[in-house]
Order: C-alpha cells, then sequence, then structure tokens
C-alpha cells in the first residue's frame, strides 16, 4: 500500500473510479443478499445499490485493513455519493485510536466526507457505514479514498486565487478603449451576412416586447468574473461525476459564445471583450479535463475528449467572433491551446478508442475538432488535410450509427449526436473547405425520417418522448439542421412547436432544471435555418414502425384529440437503453397518461433509478430476494410486432428475453379497435418470484375508485380496469422539480394471464 499524491497538499490511498488500479477486491462487503445488497467495479466509480433497507443497523457496512502512515496529513477523505436522505459514517483505526464522523444526509450531489485525523500517524482500518433514507431502492458510488493536509491545501487554493484575481490580460487583449467592428475573424459560426440577418429578426421579436434568451444568457455571463473559475480542470457542463466538491458550480464553459453572440446583437464591445476573457480564462485552466481522476499518475484511465471538445468549442467560437478583440499573442496563445490540448486528445482518443465510431462519441466531439481544424488551417495550411481526415471518419461513424431503417438504438436524446454534432460538423467543413453543405451531407442522415416520426411529442410542453436516457426537450439546432435535410418529415413541425412553445424564439431549455446555462450559438445558427424552411408541413403517419431499431408508434384522433402510443423494442446491445423492453408511452389531447420518466444529470443517482424497470409501464415479478430486472445493456432482440392505421391499431411483443433468472415467458399484447379503447394483455411464467406486479407511470393526478384508477387530464380522463381481484395503490416516486405517480396491483402465481383495459374520455 502507497500513496499517490495529486498535489501538494492531497494524496490517493485507493483510486476506486480506477478498474484497473481500484482496491475493491481488498474490501470486505457485510452479507446483505437478502435484501439485495451489491456491489461492483464500474468503470468510473465503484457502484452499490440494495433492494430494500434492514430491520436494523446499516443497509451497507464495507471495510479494509491498512498498514500506513499518514503523519504527514491530518484528514480522510471519502469520495462518494451516497443515495439521497441516506447517513454516512467514517470510521478509522488508528495507532491513537479510533476516528469517526458522521456526514449529514445526502443531497444529490457528490460528496467528499472528511475526517479528522487528530494526530493519528498510522492509519490500520476504514469501515464506510451507510444507512438507508427509506425502504425503496437505493444506489450509489464511491470515487476515491484520499488524505489531505488542511493547512497545505488552504494555502494551495489562496494561490490560486490570488494568482488570477488580479488577471487584467493587458498582453494578450487589445486595450479597453478598442473599438471592434463587430466582424467575425473567420466566418466559420456565422459569417457577417448572417450576423446582420441575426441582429434583424432579434430587434424585430424585442421589438414586440419579448424577453431576449440572448441578452439574458449575456447577463448570467456578466454576472461572475471569469478569471474567478480558472481552476486545474474544467467541469463537465453540471456533471459532477468526476470533479472535486470544492469545485462543483464553477460554470465556465458556455458564457463566453453566449457574451460573444450577444455582443453582435447588441453592438456592445464590452460583451465582446468579456467574451475573449472566458476564452483566456478556460485556456488558462491547468488541463482541459474534467478532473485530476482523468490525469492520475500511473493511470490510463480518462473520460474520453469530452471536455477538451467543449473547451475547444467554446475558445475557437470565441477566437471566430471576438477575434479582433485579441493580440497576436493572445490570439497564438489560443491556438496553441487548441492545438495541443484539443486536437492532440481528439487525435488520440479517436486513434485508441475503436468504439467510439459505433456510438454517439465520434460525433459528439467532431463540431469542435471541424471548428478548430478551420480555424487553425487559416494560420497553417499544412492543417488542411486533417479537414478531410474528420470529415471521412464522421462518414464512417454515421453509416454504423444510424441503422438502415434510419433509427438510432440510443433514443431520442442522444440523435442530437446525428442532427446537430454530425449536421453541424459538416456545416464547418462546407465552410472551412468552400463547398456547399447540401454537397456533403453523409447519405446516413437522410434515413432519419421515420425516426422523427417515431420520436416527435404530441404533449404540449415537450419535443420528443423521452424514452432512454432522454429529456423531453429535443436540442434546437438539432430539430433545424433535420427539418432542412428532411423538410417533408415530423422534424419541420416539430422545430416549428419547438419555437411557438418558446415565444418565436429558437431556444430549448435543456439545462435548466440543472442550473447550467444553455449554448446559445446553437439557437444563433438554428434560427437561419427556421427562416428557410418552407410553411407547408407534412401530415404525421398514423403507423411507424422500425424494423432495425425496435419500437412503433400509433397516431390517431379521438374525440378531435390526438392519441399517440409508442411501444418500445430493443436492437441487441443498444447503449443508454433502460430496463423497459415492453414498456409503452400514452399520450392524449397534448399531456401524457402513460408516462417514460427518460433520464436527468448523470452526477444524480436518479439517473440510475429511472433506468431500471420499476420506473416504467412494465410487469414485474415480486417475491424475490435480490431486485428483479433484465439485462443492460440488453444482448438480444426484443422487439414488438404490430399494424395500424387511423382507426385500429394491434402490437404484441414476446419480452421475456434478458429476463431469463425470473421470467420463462412473458407475452404482452396490445388491442384498440378504436382510440377510445386500449387492452394490454399480459401472458406470464415465473422462474423466480411468487407473482407479478403491473406498473402503470404517470405525472398527472391519479385517484382509486375501487377496481379502478382514474387519471386526470384536462381534456381527457383515462380510467383503468385492473383484473377482478386486484388492488390498486398508488406509489409516489421521486424526479427532479415533480412527482411520478406508479399506478400498480399484484397478481399472485407464479404463472397467469390477464388484462388491463384503459378506457378515454372527455372531461
Amino acid at each position: 500500500m502507497s500513496l499517490t499524491p495529486i498535489n501538494e497538499a492531497e494524496a490517493i490511498i485507493d483510486p476506486l473510479w480506477d478498474p484497473a488500479l481500484s482496491g475493491l477486491s481488498q474490501w470486505i462487503l457485510e452479507p446483505g443478499a437478502e435484501r439485495g445488497l451489491a456491489i461492483r467495479q464500474n468503470w468510473c466509480w465503484v457502484a452499490f445499490d440494495w433492494a430494500r433497507r434492514p430491520a436494523s443497523g446499516p443497509a451497507l457496512r464495507l471495510s479494509r485493513s491498512f498498514d500506513l502512515g499518514c503523519a504527514d496529513y491530518d484528514r480522510l477523505v471519502l469520495s462518494v455519493m451516497p443515495p439521497k436522505g441516506a447517513m454516512l459514517r467514517l470510521i478509522a483505526e488508528t495507532d491513537a485510536g479510533q476516528r469517526r464522523v458522521q456526514a449529514p444526509p445526502a443531497g444529490i450531489q457528490k460528496r467528499e466526507v472528511t475526517l479528522e485525523l487528530a494526530g493519528a500517524t498510522r492509519l490500520e482500518s476504514v469501515t464506510i457505514e451507510i444507512d438507508a433514507a427509506d425502504d425503496g431502492i437505493a444506489k450509489g458510488w464511491f470515487n476515491w479514498l484520499g488524505l489531505q493536509h488542511s493547512g497545505r491545501l488552504a494555502h494551495k487554493l489562496k494561490m490560486e486565487t490570488e494568482s488570477t484575481r488580479d488577471q487584467h490580460w493587458e498582453q494578450h487583449l487589445k486595450d479597453a478603449t478598442f473599438v471592434p467592428s463587430f466582424t467575425p475573424s473567420y466566418g466559420l459560426m456565422l459569417n457577417a451576412e448572417e450576423l446582420t440577418a441575426l441582429r434583424r429578426r432579434h430587434a424585430a421579436l424585442c421589438a414586440s416586447g419579448a424577453t431576449s434568451p440572448f441578452v439574458t444568457a449575456a447577463e448570467a455571463a456578466q454576472a461572475r468574473a471569469p478569471e474567478s473559475m480558472i481552476h486545474d480542470f474544467v467541469n463537465f457542463w453540471d456533471d459532477s461525476r468526476y470533479n472535486r466538491e470544492r469545485d462543483h458550480g464553477k460554470f465556465i464553459l458556455n458564457h463566453g459564445l453566449n457574451a460573444a453572440i450577444a455582443g453582435h446583437l447588441l453592438h456592445d464591445k464590452e460583451l465582446l471583450r468579456l467574451a475573449a476573457r472566458y476564452a483566456l480564462s478556460i485556456a488558462s485552466c491547468g488541463r482541459w479535463d474534467d478532473g485530476f481522476t482523468c490525469r492520475f499518475p500511473g493511470s490510463t484511465f480518462n473520460h474520453v475528449c469530452f471536455v477538451q471538445s467543449l473547451c475547444a468549442y467554446e475558445v475557437a467560437g470565441i477566437l471566430d467572433l471576438a477575434g479582433e478583440c485579441f493580440t497576436d499573442l493572445g490570439r497564438d496563445f489560443l491556438l496553441r491551446r487548441l492545438a495541443e490540448e484539443s486536437i492532440g486528445s481528439i487525435t488520440y482518443n479517436t486513434w485508441s478508442r475503436p468504439y467510439i465510431f459505433g456510438c454517439n462519441q465520434l460525433a459528439w466531439f467532431t463540431p469542435a475538432r471541424m471548428l478548430t481544424l478551420g480555424i487553425l488551417s487559416r494560420h497553417s495550411p499544412r492543417v488542411r488535410p486533417y479537414l478531410d481526415i474528420a470529415y471521412n471518419e464522421l462518414c464512417d461513424s454515421l453509416d454504423s450509427t444510424i441503422l438502415p431503417d434510419g433509427g438510432y438504438p440510443e433514443g431520442p436524446m442522444y440523435f442530437r449526436c446525428i442532427g446537430r454534432d454530425a449536421g453541424l460538423s459538416v456545416y464547418y467543413y462546407s465552410r472551412a473547405i468552400g463547398r456547399p453543405m447540401a454537397e456533403l451531407i453523409p447519405a446516413a442522415m437522410r434515413r432519419s425520417g421515420d425516426f422523427g416520426e417515431l420520436v416527435v411529442s404530441t404533449d404540449d410542453t415537450q419535443d420528443t418522448i423521452p424514452f432512454c436516457d432522454a429529456r423531453p426537450a429535443h436540442e434546437i439546432l438539432s430539430q433545424a439542421i433535420m427539418a432542412e435535410l428532411l423538410p417533408d418529415s415530423a422534424w419541420p413541425p416539430m422545430l416549428r412547436k419547438c419555437m411557438a412553445l418558446h415565444g418565436g424564439w429558437p431556444v430549448n431549455p435543456l439545462y435548466e432544471e440543472d442550473g447550467y446555462p444553455d449554448m446559445m450559438a446553437d439557437p444563433a445558427i438554428a434560427w437561419g435555418i427556421a427562416e428557410r424552411l418552407p410553411t407547408v408541413l407534412a401530415e404525421a403517419r398514423s403507423f411507424v414502425i422500425l424494423p432495425e431499431m425496435g419500437p412503433l408508434s400509433s397516431l390517431r384522433v379521438f374525440q378531435g384529440h390526438q392519441v399517440k402510443l409508442l411501444i418500445q423494442g430493443n436492437r441487441a446491445g443498444a447503449g443508454h437503453a433502460h430496463e423497459d423492453k415492453g414498456s409503452f408511452v400514452l399520450e392524449c389531447a397534448g399531456e401524457t397518461f402513460a408516462m417514460d420518466p427518460g433520464t436527468c444529470t448523470y452526477g444524480n443517482p436518479l439517473a440510475g433509478l429511472l433506468q431500471q424497470c420499476e420506473r416504467h409501464n412494465m410487469l414485474v415479478p415480486y417475491g424475490c430476494s435480490e431486485r428483479p430486472a433484465p439485462s443492460l445493456c440488453l444482448p438480444h432482440q426484443v422487439k414488438p410486432t404490430g399494424q395500424g392505421d387511423a382507426t385500429s391499431f394491434h402490437a404484441e411483443i414476446d419480452a421475456s428475453p434478458g429476463w431469463e433468472p425470473f421470467y420463462s415467458h412473458w407475452q404482452r399484447t396490445w388491442d384498440s379497435p378504436e382510440p377510445g379503447i386500449l387492452t394490454i394483455t399480459d401472458a406470464y411464467a415465473l422462474a423466480k418470484g411468487t407473482g407479478v406486479e403491473f406498473f402503470w407511470q404517470t405525472a398527472l393526478p391519479v385517484q382509486i375508485e375501487g377496481p379502478r384508477a382514474v387519471i386526470e387530464g384536462k381534456r381527457i380522463r383515462v380510467v383503468l380496469e385492473a383484473p377482478t381481484g386486484c388492488v390498486w395503490r398508488v406509489d409516489d416516486l421521486p424526479l427532479v422539480g415533480r412527482v411520478q405517480h406508479r399506478l400498480a396491483f399484484r397478481h399472485a402465481g407464479i404463472s397467469g394471464s390477464f388484462a388491463v383495459v384503459a378506457h378515454l374520455s372527455v372531461c
């Protein structure tokens, strides 16, 4: 056992996040199989969960013996994400006796629990105990165990603050009297003509009294000096899985580009200068990476190149829009950081990680890669061939990630990596090499009309149905690029609806629940595309099936209101999927009556809970010691079959593959001879358990009326009839900012068949 210093004040004892270096095998877990307790090494942490809390004592007790000198440090530190509301105790046996601390109830962000060693010079053992907050399913994780010297840490943080507090960039920025021409330096993000059109559209909406989201975003950028957020690493948006607790809320990204866009809209030179300061501050952060876990001595672990891509996109965009504010030294400083810290990292990960071509990641990294290479090529002609390499690699990736039916296995949110990321990459490539974008669009992107038709939501409050790891707002630039590419598809109506929902502004605040600022460069580009689209929109289709991807949908009309039913399926090995094969979503009259909860920020353990079958409209065994669940990622093709038209709909699925330890058979059918009635029939046989629970999830008001459950919408009521002898209950489950009502009943027996009937009626 040895210590690995990460700075002058801190050292790591156990790098639990790194599968290659983790000491998990040397920790002893107190048994708890009867309550579903499990712990496992994951790719970026040690994850744990339990299905129910014990009758007494902690839900988790984990301990390890040590023989480690700690005289140079005065604190033991555990980086951990306990379940919300849970109580954690950290206990150390030392040469000076036992030391222990109990942390306050856990919140929704990772924390660092510190234990004062009070003169101890040798660490003999460490025990971690966590008490459950309630009797429900819980998840959490451990990141690392380390030591800290509080005095040296205080000095380190003080020196960092003092070194940036008085930074005025005299040699990197033109002086404060400089008057810019408000002309982009490269014209890659937006050229002078497009900026003029953007100002016109912006002024017109502002003249109507509307509050500009572009100005609001700029005000947020002005609220904090960018220099105050310079530190060793850069936060990955609001994702707190990798950063330090002391860096929570250091949102340095997006603000600079927002200031640059608003500076052009308002002809405000101070906003352009602020944007330039943000670029220099980002460039002055020690590493364009999430945290020390990605730069740990002797480790090969990294978080691919997400943060490097975000930093590059921000800095390159500011160089374009506010480039005239920099001196030659300031510009060259940024160009060097872009080449070494970003292009170097993206290139390394492209070479070393072939899997990124088969998922969202290669496309995710390419807008920054292409924009940065476009700018670098203006200064170094030898860069030009690398633009072609980036484009060809993007095309290779799209050929494998977009299915022959146009589907995308990772769901609607990650499709932004097709519409937004791939589309924006081609946008920058076309401008960098001087060829029309229409000539360069990869053929695979033109297949995704049916995917848009499937995922578009009829709920008045959302753009897409949030199945898999998804949120209900699809990124505006993805909508716009796909709408221009496929004008006769569902993408243009989705874009029009989104803009109407936000008062005509081309925005959809994806991250408002997390307090993270939207990037307003995307809406600025999307607005120009939206203005070019035809006003006549395609009619929605009554039945869509994606046989390669798996899901299907029905769209009909009941009493003048649209009724949409989406049934989930699975392509073998699909990423970002949930335990939901056989689940469904029901929308009617602009509301969602049977919901999919989607996801939330991955730094919140709730994201893991939302993946589980208990959070979906599923049939789940009960009477098992462990939590019943199918495999994830599911290695089987599990796809519904069906047919439908403007009146009737029928579908069925064998949902048992992947459930082998629990189900020997589970067949589900949906029958709807007309839009006002839906019958769901389940036939099952259990290999484990004593019965099944039927789950129907909604965020709308619910009430129980004997054998019926009633879901009340604004215009439509849905009445659910349970089988004879079954009793409904309502479980209220937490979501971010709202509550998920789970209507449930139990059906006893190791095999059986029963039906639930849903009746729609006008309120």
